[in-house]
Formats: structure tokens, C-alpha cells, sequence
């Protein structure tokens, strides 16, 4: 599904979130139920009409083998086809599209969880960098975001502010739960934790789920366009300053759509940005105006959670398009160091 349009029309009919919280009391599966059980409600669908079930969920932020088995009756995926997603939430979904444009089923579930309390997150994710020549200088993903972001400062002594009213104009508009720095003066003097990059320029993590019910049946909203790319895990290999991964995945997905990347009409941008320097590669990947309005509820920056991201920015995009406020939206998901893996999906309403 790399060019032309899907093969078979897919819609969003139900969305359902755990809203992102810095310590959720209960265990994965009630969040994750109370996200399955919201997105049931919202497809005014029973479980006895899914077809099948692709989770998204890393082993490692569970503390499990296979983390998704926790889950398993809670997203009912028993006697079931499921499929486990071990990288994004987004990927998960672009998998669902690709299960129900394919023919295979008429209505799939997808859910991401992640619970970032309950262990060292940014400790966590050296165990997926080169275990030879980069885990033992004890990088992380937080330490290569802050490589990529002092690598675009180079030379631009204007970036830490213009990143700081970044950072602060998405806090405001979150308004989310998570008491955190939310003007510019308090966001420059928030400590450096991965030079240049401060605290109060990283989008907030804790615990959350998001579902989404696809379908081939008619709904308010279609999935249009898709697209993903991997690139070289090795960060030496790729130009670090550009995203060029999600360059490719959004030319792809306008293949899909049928539509000229350059002169896309988009309304709504969700993208997957845990740092105001991604945003600016985002819109330089992309190549989308100013006249996209760009994270209107705050983005990651109203709280996220790894894993989920991309999926709860779908999420975002899909509601945008039902509620009118936009014609055609995109969703951005990333994972991996320094945006590794790239996804890419065009909504808009249904026909």
C-alpha cells in the first residue's frame, strides 16, 4: 500500500482514552478497559462485533514478557486474531488499516498502553541502542534527542528561545494535569537535562491507554492515506538535523490519498512532537504551511505517554475531522532514537 488508494474504504467509528495522568493508581488492564469500553460506546458496537485485535505495548515499560497476554481479555482478544505492535500506536493502527483494506476483516480494535510511572523510562530505553558501541556511554533516547536538538542550535542562537515559546504555547493550550512551567521565562530557567534541551521543553510522561475501533463500514470519518518508514537504527547513519524517515512516509501517504505532497490541503496537523525542535522538523518534513492548524489541544505537551502517542494524536485528528473543525487532518506517530521509525495517517470526513 506504498502508492494508490486503499484497496477497500476504512473508517474511525469509536475512540476511547485513558486520559494521560503522572501516576494512574490502577493496574494496565483497568486503564486499558476504561479506553476499550469509551471507544466500544462511541462505535455503538459489543465486543461480538470486532473481528479481530492489534495491540501496541513494549515489553520492557510493562516489566513483562509478551505485555500484551495482560491484556488479553480486556481488549477481548481471546479466540481471537491478534496482532502484538512492539514499537507505536499509530504503526498499530496503520496495520488495522491494512487488515480491513485487505478484505481479512470488517472491524478491528487497536489499543496502546504505557505506563511510564512505574519505572525508569528514559533508563529503560538504552536497552534499544546499540548494545556495543552506544549503551555503554549511557545514552538514551532523551540524551539522543538532545544530540539531534544541539546539532540544529548549531549555529542558530535564536533556537533555545524560539523552542521555549514553543514549548509554552502547547502547555497553555494543553492545560492538562501535569503541573509543569508553562511560560517562556519559566521554561529557560527550568534545569538542562540533555543540553540544549530543558526540562520544560520536554512534553510531560506518565500513564495512559487509547483505543480505536476501524471498520469498513461507513462512518463520519475515513482513513485516506497511509505510510511509514524505518530508518537506520545506527545514529552515525543518518543526517540527524532532518527526518528524512518521515519525509518518505508522508510522500506515501499522499500517494495513497491520491494527493500532491506539495499542495496538500491539510487543516488539522497532530504530530508526535516530545520536544519543540521535532515540531520544526516535522513542518520542515512535511513541508505544511501555517495555515494547518497545528495541535489546537496542546499535542504531546498536555501530557503523553510513550507507546500511545501516536495513536492518542490519531485520536485527536479523528475527532477534529467529526467535529467539523477540519475537512482533512494528519496524524503523525514516531518512535525509536532520534525518530527512528516514522508513521504518517490522512483522515478526513467520510464518504
Amino acid at each position: 500500500m506504498s502508492a494508490g488508494a486503499l484497496r477497500r474504504p476504512v473508517y474511525v467509528s469509536g475512540i476511547g482514552e485513558s486520559r494521560p495522568v503522572p501516576r494512574d493508581p490502577r493496574a494496565i488492564p483497568e486503564m486499558v478497559l476504561e479506553a476499550v469500553q469509551a471507544a466500544y460506546a462511541d462505535a455503538r458496537c459489543a465486543h461480538t462485533d470486532i473481528d479481530a485485535v492489534v495491540t501496541a505495548s513494549v515489553d520492557l515499560l510493562d516489566g513483562l514478557t509478551a505485555s500484551n497476554i495482560a491484556v488479553t481479555e480486556v481488549v477481548d482478544a481471546v479466540m481471537k486474531p491478534e496482532t502484538r505492535i512492539s514499537s507505536e500506536g499509530l504503526a498499530a493502527a496503520l496495520h488495522a488499516a491494512a487488515q480491513i483494506a485487505s478484505g481479512a476483516y470488517d472491524a478491528v480494535l487497536v489499543v496502546a498502553h504505557a505506563k511510564t510511572s512505574m519505572a525508569d523510562y528514559q533508563g529503560l530505553t538504552r536497552w534499544a541502542l546499540d548494545p556495543i558501541h552506544v549503551q555503554p556511554l549511557g545514552a538514551d533516547f532523551l540524551a539522543c534527542a538532545g544530540l539531534q536538538a544541539a546539532m540544529l542550535a548549531d549555529g542558530d542562537p535564536g533556537a533555545e528561545r524560539r523552542w521555549a515559546k514553543v514549548a509554552a504555547e502547547r502547555r497553555r493550550a494543553g492545560n492538562g494535569t501535569f503541573l509543569i512551567p508553562s511560560s517562556v521565562e519559566e521554561i529557560l530557567l527550568s534545569p538542562v537535562i540533555a543540553a540544549p534541551l530543558r526540562e520544560g521543553m520536554c512534553a510531560p510522561l506518565g500513564d495512559a491507554a487509547c483505543a480505536v475501533v476501524l471498520t469498513a463500514g461507513s462512518a463520519a470519518v475515513r482513513l485516506t492515506g497511509v505510510g511509514w518508514d524505518l530508518d537506520s537504527h545506527a545514529l552515525g547513519e543518518r543526517d540527524l538535523r532532518r527526518w528524512d524517515g518521515l519525509r518518505r512516509a508522508f510522500a506515501r501517504a499522499c500517494a495513497v490519498a491520491g494527493m500532491d505532497p506539495r499542495g496538500m490541503p491539510i487543516d488539522l496537523v497532530e504530530p508526535s512532537c516530545f520536544y519543540p525542535h521535532e515540531e520544526e522538523m516535522f513542518r520542515a518534513a512535511t513541508a505544511i504551511g501555517e495555515r494547518a492548524e497545528l495541535s489546537p489541544d496542546g499535542g504531546l505537551f498536555a501530557g503523553t505517554a510513550p507507546v500511545v502517542a501516536g495513536l492518542s494524536r490519531f485520536a485527536a485528528a479523528a475527532r477534529g475531522v467529526r467535529a467539523g473543525r477540519a475537512k482533512r487532518a494528519l496524524a503523525h506517530g514516531a518512535w525509536g532514537p532520534a525518530g527512528q521509525g516514522q508513521a504518517v495517517a490522512i483522515l478526513q470526513a467520510g464518504a
